[in-house]
């Protein structure tokens, strides 16, 4: 089914970090701007940190309850001082069984997207995405908006980026960075990037190929990828960018003045069972701003 189509709850994932702290407060944002509720979970985790067999002290499923309520509610009044004293959007809060992973997995079927900062607690390279991120990018069923330490805090100014590639797998990516754009008043810049070949530009006379040619065809594809949707979108202004490069570095140059990040989660590379691309991977772990992963 199509999250986007349903009255379905902005899910926000917590563990008492700073960076899901930051998630709450930019998907109360997003929450008001659907219409819809904003639903915050916390996981209570595995049945004991201590591995099988081994009894933990009485005190600890107390303490780690009591942990779990006092994070849903810090997140709970960081989301009512979040949303605009206009807003009638609905703030709901439950604990979720078992890990973290397969409990937002499990949430991610009914939500209109699932929202979590880029890492939590315990993790040791902040450079890099935690594992529940990573997981939610690969096997979620709604959309995924990964916040990267405090990347929620945007201008409020900039456009909406979306990475497009010419085939049906940027399709969904597309829709979900049109209605955004709308949403949010703003523009969509469509960025359609191509390299057929990983050599440098150094070699281009040596290769002796219709660059031009090529070009005008990747041109045409963007395009076609756009056709109808301004009609669809009147009020949203459309840049269309196509440049030669790799897709995740003219992203990442993007997304630094980027209200979001749009991003199917696998191009024109993929394969049959492919789970994330390369593009989408690099991204989860550098994109400045907010990053929506749409799966095909």
């Amino acid at each position: 089914m199509d999250a986007f189509e349903l009255n379905a709850p902005v899910v926000v994932g917590i563990d008492g970090s700073t960076g899901a702290y930051a998630a709450v407060s930019w998907a109360a944002r997003e929450a008001q701007l659907h219409g819809c509720a904003l639903h915050i979970v916390s996981a209570l985790g595995g049945s004991t940190p201590y591995g099988d067999g081994i009894r933990p002290p009485p005190s600890y499923f107390a303490d780690r309850d009591r942990a779990v309520h006092a994070h849903l509610d810090e997140a709970a009044a960081i989301a009512r001082t979040t949303r605009t004293a206009t807003s009638t959007t609905e703030i709901t809060s439950s604990v979720l069984d078992g890990p973290a992973r397969p409990a937002l997995l499990e949430a991610s079927k009914s939500a209109r997207m699932v929202v979590v900062g880029s890492r939590g607690l315990g993790q040791i390279t902040a450079a890099l995405a935690g594992s529940v991120a990573v997981a939610l990018a690969a096997h979620a069923h709604s959309p995924v908006v990964i916040i990267r330490g405090h990347s929620g805090q945007t201008s409020g100014t900039g456009d909406v980026v979306v990475g497009l590639d010419g085939t049906e797998n940027s399709l969904p990516a597309l829709k979900a960075a049109f209605e955004e754009a709308s949403l949010r008043a703003t523009g969509l810049d469509a960025v359609h990037t191509w390299s057929p070949f990983t050599l440098s530009r150094a070699f281009d006379d040596r290769l002796d190929l219709p660059w031009d040619e090529v070009e005008a065809a990747e041109q045409a594809a963007l395009a076609e990828s756009l056709a109808g949707w301004s009609e669809r979108y009147p009020e949203t202004s459309v840049t269309r960018t196509v440049v030669r490069g790799r897709s995740s570095a003219e992203l990442q140059d993007r997304a630094a003045d980027a209200e979001l990040l749009v991003v199917g989660s696998h191009g024109r590379g993929g394969f049959a069972g492919m789970l994330i691309g390369s593009t989408s991977t690099v991204l989860l772990h550098t994109a400045d701003c907010p990053l929506m992963i749409v799966r095909s």
